[in-house]
């Protein structure tokens, strides 16, 4: 009888499960995911192969090179005027042909120059310039001299140590030419002008010291304070004659404008300092006889065309015209040309301005009587080493050696022929829109592939490579 009970539990006991089970039906399963297919990876690139420049053989001259060494054709009374004079309707320039103009300062062998910081009663000595300060910058300019000049010139300092106070007011010797009637009056303007400047540089030299070597120096060139503000102008005494510990000296003298050692817009003081060697060059190479300011006046291509960087870039670089104009190129780096003797091909392999050396440096084309084209290689590099780093290419520029230069001049872009300059850069024949623009660098510069053609003459940069650029020249069509 227990036996039929306990069976009739389990059985009970089943149904109530089974009864649950069917209350609460399982859930449906999630369907299973589509299943990820592993991206199938890309074949790896083909390596590029080299580039491999062209085989050229370098092309020797076709001309004979007294036709790239343009004669300066003026009369002699026009050759003496220094850049900026005026004789009558005249303004004078530097010779920016054979023979290059000699002024003060010698071209080859060794210029030296006495250079002191000077403070005054009413502008003492300043803290902003350090005592290393003149020394390092000026070991800057020895540097850039030899480099360019290649070894066969070298601007050498006597630099002053500390600073030489002048017992005065410098206020008493203000030069402001935007002062009073002077607008009416140039010419008594300059007159006045001329004297203070003689009166302030011979107090400035009767305080240099005693022990410096005034027979050895070719010129004094002066910093002053920045608590300067009464020079509005440079301080300029180029046919200066002092007495000296040594007797009488004959050199010129210079000191900057209150611009030089102050903020002028986004250029400040604190960059001018750092760049003061530019300054000292692009001066001092007037006193050489270079007259710089082209082509591209003002713009970042050079330190001839002028000091100071602008919106970080600078480019403290000679033109190649110049330094060739001061024999400074042995012959055999320059490529001389001339449209009548240009009746096929050439193929030139140019080194950067920036690189040491190099066999061929310069390309010159004689055109017309005194014109000629010049085609220099540029870099990011070395003297031009603030500039964007792929500023690589060529430059090529127009020389007319009977040229009029003016500069200093407002709303002058640089390169505008309706402002007259010696040398003007030449676009490339893509560029469509010539519109003058100050530094217009981007589109002036001939880049691989591009090609200039001017006055019968086609340039084009036919590969841009690691060390030298090749260069066709041709006949235009």
């Amino acid at each position: 009888m227990l036996g039929n009970v306990q069976k009739l539990v389990a059985i009970a006991s089943m149904v109530v499960l089974l009864t649950g089970c069917a209350s609460n039906p399982p859930a449906a399963l999630e369907p299973e995911p589509d299943p990820v297919l592993a991206e199938k990876a890309a074949p790896p690139a083909e390596p590029q192969p080299p580039r491999e420049p062209p085989q050229w053989e370098q092309s020797t001259s076709i001309a004979d090179f007294s036709r790239c060494k343009l004669a300066d054709p003026r009369p002699a009374d026009v050759r003496q005027l220094v850049r900026g004079q005026r004789q009558g309707d005249i303004i004078g320039m530097e010779s920016v042909g054979f023979p290059h103009s000699e002024r003060e300062l010698p071209g080859s062998g060794e210029a030296n120059v006495i250079i002191a910081k000077v403070a005054f009663n009413d502008a003492p000595p300043s803290d902003d310039l350090p005592e290393s300060f003149l020394t390092e910058q000026t070991d800057l300019v020895t540097q850039w001299s030899e480099f360019f000049s290649q070894g066969k010139f070298r601007l050498t300092f006597q630099v002053v140590p500390g600073w030489v106070t002048v017992p005065v007011d410098h206020a008493d010797y203000t030069l402001d030419p935007g002062v009073g009637d002077n607008e009416y009056d140039q010419n008594e303007w300059h007159r006045q002008a001329q004297s203070r400047m003689e009166q302030v540089a011979k107090l400035v030299v009767e305080q240099l010291p005693d022990d410096l070597d005034y027979q050895a120096a070719d010129a004094v060139f002066i910093y002053w304070t920045p608590e300067m503000f009464a020079f509005k102008q440079t301080v300029s005494y180029r046919g200066g004659v002092f007495s000296t510990p040594q007797g009488s000296a004959r050199l010129p003298f210079q000191a900057g404008g209150v611009n030089h050692t102050t903020d002028t817009g986004g250029l400040t003081f604190e960059i001018k300092k750092e760049f003061a060697w530019s300054y000292f060059i692009h001066d001092l190479s007037h006193w050489m006889g270079m007259n710089g300011h082209a082509p591209g006046n003002g713009w970042k291509t050079g330190v001839g065309q002028g000091a100071y960087p602008a919106n970080g870039e600078y480019s403290g670089v000679l033109t190649a015209w110049e330094t060739f104009l001061f024999e400074w190129f042995d012959d055999e780096q320059v490529f001389c040309g001339d449209l009548d003797t240009l009746t096929e091909p050439q193929r030139v392999m140019l080194t950067p301005l920036e690189t040491n050396g190099g066999e061929r440096k310069m390309i010159a084309i004689r055109t017309v009587d005194h014109k000629l084209l010049v085609v220099e290689s540029r870099r990011p590099i070395g003297w031009s080493k603030w500039w964007p780093g792929d500023r690589e290419g060529l430059f090529v520029y127009e020389v007319d050696a009977d040229g009029v230069q003016t500069d200093h001049l407002p709303d002058d872009c640089g390169n505008d022929p309706a402002k007259p300059k010696w040398a003007y850069y030449i676009y490339p024949d893509s560029v469509t829109d010539r519109a003058c623009v100050d530094n217009d660098i981007e589109n002036i510069l001939v880049r691989e592939g591009m090609s200039v053609t001017h006055s019968g003459v086609k340039i084009t940069l036919d590969f841009l490579g690691d060390d030298v650029d090749y260069v066709l020249i041709e006949p235009a069509a």
